[in-house]
């Protein structure tokens, strides 16, 4: 885990600052700044369009009585694409743009839920299937509590 940690937060905005650089030292800084805004635009500008029709399309499921499985994985994934578009960065963009498209988004959901379902199982989150007994006693709620009761408060400090 602290591996991962360590590529996604050092290692990763390293190589993408490192292609920034090249970037702006093959077509200039202004056209490299220029093309950043207008990716992380593009991106956020398809993020609401695609999360729209995700919409769309779980209130037509959960009307029909479906469970909105497919449609909440997609959401979920677009979530991931948003923070990439949104993020600065060329590699991070492209990721974010690649995965807005459909048959990219849903075999990538598949597989992410695939390792979270597994990971989740390693580490002790898996679907127990114990049946638990419970016998019904009836209410035990008391029916009468005094109004006129007197509560001690305990001595007071000052």
């Amino acid at each position: 885990m602290a591996l991962t940690l360590f590529l996604v937060f050092v290692v990763f905005p390293l190589i993408e600052l490192g292609v920034v650089i090249f970037m702006a030292d093959a077509i200039g800084i202004f056209p490299t700044i220029a093309l950043l805004i207008a990716m992380s635009a593009f991106g956020a500008w398809l993020v609401k369009r695609e999360g729209m029709g995700v919409m769309r399309r779980t209130r037509l499921a959960a009307n029909r009585g479906e469970l909105p499985g497919d449609e909440m994985l997609d959401g979920a994934v677009l979530a991931i694409a948003g923070v990439l578009c949104i993020v600065p960065g060329f590699i991070s963009g492209t990721i974010g743009l690649l995965l807005l498209i459909g048959p990219v988004r849903r075999p990538v959901g598949r597989r992410l839920v695939r390792r979270w379902t597994r990971m989740a199982s390693l580490v002790g989150f898996a679907r127990r299937r114990d049946v638990v007994e419970v016998e019904w006693v009836g209410d035990v709620t008391p029916t009468h509590s005094p109004s006129n009761a007197s509560i001690e408060l305990g001595s007071v400090n000052d």
